[in-house]
């Protein structure tokens, strides 16, 4: 028992280090080649500085995006190594099992789940911001202003010409309908305030009732106060990239939208797409493995490398297609984020199960 868990542990070591390895390197690359692309769009205002800036905010992005092909790098450098030096041998006549030894892999392979998670929900959501007010030259309070925005709660359509992530409102306009669409109130105010719990204080308001004989009624006040489900920070989500979005802020502001309208297709895309990433990972990892046990055990680790390569980017190619095919042709995209990635782990269970 004492052997078999130094074995383990000298395993997870071995393809852990090779997995962060790959993933430092892979990272560097990527903010290298991206900074050399944005030399070529310098002009006035958005120096070289400024560049590298933009560069070094988008690092964390980047990094999320190469992770999975990262684990599969590190995954073959790794177990290459110990097949290189014939342990890998050793432990099979040991009669340590093949998937024992895959699950030591996956172990390692949960470190990058870990990042790649923190990425998404913690540090993404805030660098990108920072990267676009580099670009733009403009704050991040400006880049959160809304202008023109038209939502939608139950029977009230709300039309809101400024706003911001402060919770300002400026020209708001309120129509209520009743269950039959007929017009019931006419709300106008020229600003706005949140005040706390979907409570906005308008100033400047004039509200027009419609009865149903007909008639109607004129109310001004200075100061009025409403009930909406509208929050500042569903606002400020409006202005970011759905992909840019963490998972807790995509399923929080998913939740508002599914409540009172209808949830775009792009959000359920960017939420499935970073549901799925871990499961992208663990399959190119299972992948990776039955390269070495498999049908490419015999061959150099140039090849294996390369082999891995095309994989990996024809997994990717094929995962962004039908995922951005899925909003026009699937009422969920979550079948084709995930269909990949269910072969990548047939494919890799196949492999395996032959060698077994």
């Amino acid at each position: 028992m004492l052997a078999r868990r130094i074995v383990a542990k000298h395993v997870t070591k071995t393809t852990a280090l090779a997995m962060l390895g790959a993933t430092a390197i892979l990272s560097a690359l990527q903010v290298l080649f991206t900074y050399m692309g944005e030399l070529g769009s310098l002009k006035d205002g958005y120096g070289a500085w400024d560049a590298l800036l933009y560069v070094l905010w988008g690092a964390p992005n980047y990094l999320y995006e190469i992770l999975p092909i990262s684990a599969l790098i590190g995954s073959i450098l790794g177990l290459g190594t110990l097949a290189s030096n014939s342990e890998l041998i050793v432990m099979r006549a040991a009669g340590i099992s093949l998937w024992r030894i895959v699950g030591w892999v996956m172990r390692s392979a949960l470190l990058l789940v870990i990042l790649s998670f923190a990425l998404s929900q913690w540090v993404i959501p805030y660098t990108n911001e920072q990267a676009k007010s580099v670009k733009s030259h403009r704050s991040v309070a400006e880049l959160g202003e809304v202008r023109g925005y038209w939502t939608r709660e139950g029977q009230r359509y709300i039309y809101i010409d400024y706003a911001n992530s402060q919770g300002q409102l400026k020209n708001v306009q309120m129509v209520d309908f009743d269950n039959d669409y007929r017009m019931k109130s006419v709300v106008n105010a020229e600003q706005g305030q949140f005040i706390e719990n979907g409570q906005w204080d308008l100033t400047k308001a004039s509200q027009l009732d419609v009865f149903e004989q007909g008639n109607s009624r004129l109310i001004q006040t200075s100061q009025q106060k409403v009930a909406l489900a509208l929050q500042p920070k569903y606002v400020h989500m409006v202005t970011i990239d759905p992909e840019d979005l963490s998972p807790s802020q995509l399923i929080s502001f998913m939740g508002y939208m599914q409540e009172y309208s209808q949830v775009p297709k792009s959000y359920l895309l960017a939420f499935w797409q970073k549901v799925g990433s871990p499961f992208a990972l663990l399959a190119l990892v299972l992948v990776a493995c039955s390269f070495i046990f498999g049908p490419l055990r015999q061959q150099s680790m140039g090849f294996r490398l390369v082999i891995a390569l095309f994989v990996g980017l024809g997994f990717f190619y094929i995962q962004d297609f039908l995922g951005y095919a899925s909003l026009v042709y699937s009422p969920s995209p979550a079948w084709f984020v995930f269909l990949p990635i269910a072969l990548m782990f047939t494919m890799g269970s196949y492999l395996l199960y032959r060698v077994k």
